[in-house]
């Protein structure tokens, strides 16, 4: 014989309806917009370093240029310390 599962419910017990998401808070978040208007700041003040040293580095001439130079100019003169 076959048996049915049979389900107890006990009606002292109500049921709960299932829980839903907590809506945000009303108030703004100040000390998050701080932090991130903080950052902000902190990025663009590094934004116009690297501008400037870039443009810093733009009116210099290529190293191998100079290297080059300065190879002429060691090989053109003699050393004075050096005995002939």
């Amino acid at each position: 014989m076959a048996t049915t599962p049979t389900t107890v419910r006990s009606s002292s017990v109500p049921s709960l309806p299932p829980p839903s998401p907590k809506s945000p808070p009303e108030y703004p978040d100040l000390y998050g917009k701080r932090r991130e208007t903080a950052r902000v700041h902190m990025l663009e003040r590094e934004i116009t370093f690297l501008e400037e040293e870039l443009k810093s580095v733009e009116g210099l001439q290529p190293a191998s240029r100079c290297c080059k130079e300065i190879a002429d100019y060691v090989m053109a003169n003699a050393d004075p310390l050096l005995p002939s």
